[in-house]
């Protein structure tokens, strides 16, 4: 008995220093077609695109185990700066490489070939949005959840920005035409959608006001002690059909088959 007890110790100790635990941290709230759910809880069924495609990941590399965690964003960014997790799905910009890291080229630049998603974002609001921008009726109020990326990409001289707690409360606040607009998810790839929450009700403007890239993003600390996986985390993901990942959620947001592909 002492002698199996040694044996599945060693076995064990074998599997955990071969493995690779990654802590991924993200949002807390529901922001279909990213993550779906509210709370603490990842869903076991349709949790979203972006953990889909991660689990995906982890299906493809053997030695890789994927830890997923959620807290509001602004929590999640200061746990990758201060090394608590290891991982978050965001945008580049320039302020975040002081304590993230993003897959570059050899020159130092941004590889946008590894990027996890690639997504227009558009103003949504009701019919009269469109109107009011045709008609440049600035400046307008949008509502959107604080954290976003995007909002720095708006001129600041055209908008005025209501922060919310969450993506569902600013598409209420726009719902109850208490603010002219919000944004939401009206480009994958190349394929115009509406991935937005009441996109019954609401519409997008297009040309989108931002084309971003997302981006599996690790902590400095993992990715100094874990070179070579960090670059194979971002190779497996430039071989993955991503778009029709974000495509499903999109066009079968009621369909609980998780998907292949």
């Amino acid at each position: 008995m002492q002698f199996l007890a040694v044996v599945f110790f060693a076995i064990f100790s074998s599997f955990a220093s071969a493995t690779t635990f990654i802590t991924v941290c993200y949002e807390d709230k529901n922001a279909p077609p990213f993550f779906l759910g509210n709370g603490f809880d990842v869903p076991k069924e349709r949790p979203g695109a972006t953990i889909e495609i991660l689990q995906s990941l982890e299906e493809r590399i053997s030695t890789v185990r994927m830890v997923f965690v959620r807290k509001p964003w602004q929590r999640c960014l200061k746990d990758i700066k201060n090394n608590k997790v290891d991982a978050v799905v965001a945008s580049y910009r320039p302020e975040r490489s002081k304590f993230l890291q993003f897959p570059k080229n050899v020159d130092g630049s941004i590889n946008l070939s590894l990027a996890i998603s690639m997504l227009g974002t558009c103003l949504v609001g009701k019919q009269g949005l469109a109107v009011d921008i045709a008609n440049r009726n600035y400046p307008l109020s949008l509502a959107a959840p604080r954290g976003y990326a995007v909002l720095s990409t708006l001129q600041q001289d055209l908008y005025r920005v209501i922060l919310t707690d969450s993506q569902e409360d600013a598409y209420q606040l726009v719902l109850k035409s208490l603010v002219d607009g919000s944004l939401g998810l009206c480009k994958i790839y190349d394929e115009q959608v509406a991935g937005f929450p009441h996109s019954d009700k609401l519409q997008a403007v297009y040309p989108p006001v931002d084309i971003s890239y997302g981006y599996l993003a690790l902590s400095k600390e993992f990715t100094e002690q874990n070179p070579e996986m960090a670059q194979t985390l971002w190779d497996q993901l430039e071989s993955m059909p991503l778009h029709k990942y974000y495509l499903d959620y999109v066009k079968n947001p009621a369909n609980h088959k998780l998907p292949r592909y």
